[in-house]
């Protein structure tokens, strides 16, 4: 249990607002330093982001480059990887989405643990925005459908969100369970609603 309390301590210090007066706006919220609109290229090189680009959504609007992981992103203190979302077509990269992962091997349990205290003490940071409650479903990219998402959500003015997430994944992807923290814009969150799958 104290393993526990240090380690969301230290999670929700690696999360921090760049100016706390504008704390209802996604862009002022950093994961490991780095914020929504930033460029994916301060922190990784091109041809690493096209490499590690993903073929998971059936529109091709939008793309994201993941498996990105401590041995790569020297930077990361908290997290086990990385994923970055952007625009197929934008050149500079500016990041509509951003995913932190910390793996919980066959130990799903620990991570709904952490995810309500998580989720707690990120509302605390926002005056406007109220935590949801815990949401459960499907993830519509397993096409078995075993691989169950509970999530709880902070949902902007102008509908970006912050979410925070386990994922239970099927034997059949093969994934490690995780805790995510997700920044999203309001577009990309109604691209994976509509469009991604």
């Amino acid at each position: 249990m104290v393993h526990m309390k240090k380690l969301l301590a230290i999670i929700i210090l690696s999360l921090c607002l760049k100016t706390p007066s504008q704390a209802d706006d996604i862009r002022d919220f950093q994961i490991e330093g780095i914020s929504i609109e930033d460029s994916a290229l301060d922190y990784i090189e091109r041809d690493k982001l096209i490499s590690n680009k993903k073929n998971w959504f059936k529109s091709n609007k939008y793309s994201i480059s993941a498996d990105f992981e401590k041995s790569e992103l020297n930077f990361l203190k908290i997290y086990d990887g990385l994923q970055f979302v952007y625009l197929t077509d934008d050149n500079e990269f500016k990041l509509h989405g951003i995913e932190a992962l910390k793996f919980f091997k066959d130990n799903i349990k620990e991570c709904y643990l952490e995810l309500d205290s998580i989720a707690f003490e990120i509302s605390k940071l926002f005056k406007t925005t109220k935590l949801s409650k815990s949401n459960s479903y499907r993830h519509r990219g397993d096409k078995v459908g075993e691989t169950m998402i509970m999530t709880r959500s902070l949902k902007m003015l102008n509908g970006d969100k912050i979410e925070i997430s386990c994922y239970d994944w099927s034997k059949e992807i093969g994934y490690w369970d995780q805790l995510r923290i997700s920044l999203r814009k309001a577009e990309y969150i109604n691209f994976l609603i509509n469009d991604a799958y």
